[in-house]
């Protein structure tokens, strides 16, 4: 694989990983007034 293609698959990757993490962070937040929010499972 060229440089250039590994690159930018790493940087979209990287994307996908941060946007991830940004609503996960932001569930874990805006969970927290939710009761019981894992007595369902």
């Amino acid at each position: 694989m060229p440089t250039d293609a590994l690159l930018v698959t790493m940087a979209v990757v990287i994307v996908f990983v941060v946007f991830a993490a940004a609503l996960a962070w932001a569930d874990r937040q805006t969970s927290v007034g939710r009761p019981d929010s894992d007595a369902k499972r």
